[in-house]
């Protein structure tokens, strides 16, 4: 990763910056989202998604005006019940995805067992800086990782009757069709 070369008078210093150089600039937290919300049925896809934003924050880095682009780049849920999933993509809800509801997806997972859980999301940032006088953004080595909000959900051994406005030969995107 090229450093950070400071111009002061009769020498330049040259830092190479670091992840602990960024520990003033804290990224935004993301948000950790389910389909459906807050509940699932055992054996059945809920689809898990992530809201997450590249951002600037402005501060002073190794002494020197300057700006850091956090990009998120990798999310990393744990589902409550033993397993987890590391992806790139943050995912997005069935309906933007063009999918059926319980339909899987890159970051859905299935609940083998009913009760309670508790599901977390921590999102890995991609930074970046430059000086104030710069234009160039210089990449650090690394991610910055950032826990979203918790979610809590109820799993359910399954579902016996779903209320439907139309029959599934009617509307075949209507829930649970």
């Amino acid at each position: 990763m090229p450093p950070l070369t400071v111009d002061r008078p009769g020498y330049t210093v040259t830092i190479p910056v670091t992840l602990s150089d960024l520990a003033r600039f804290r990224p935004n937290p993301g948000t950790d989202h389910m389909q459906p919300d807050g509940w699932m049925i055992v054996g059945l896809s809920t689809n898990f998604y992530a809201r997450a934003a590249q951002h600037v924050k402005t501060g002073a880095l190794l002494g020197e005006p300057a700006s850091v682009r956090f990009t998120p780049v990798r999310y990393a849920w744990t589902y409550g019940d033993g397993s987890s999933r590391t992806a790139s993509t943050p995912g997005s809800t069935w309906d933007a995805l063009g999918v059926h509801e319980f339909d899987a997806t890159a970051t859905s997972h299935i609940y083998r067992n009913p009760g309670r859980y508790l599901i977390d999301l921590t999102i890995g940032y991609a930074p970046e800086y430059r000086l104030a006088s710069g234009s160039e953004w210089i990449p650090v080595a690394g991610l910055v990782w950032v826990p979203a909000n918790r979610l809590v959900a109820v799993a359910a051994a399954g579902a016996k009757t779903v209320l439907v406005e139309d029959e599934c030969t009617v509307n075949p995107f209507g829930p649970g069709c």
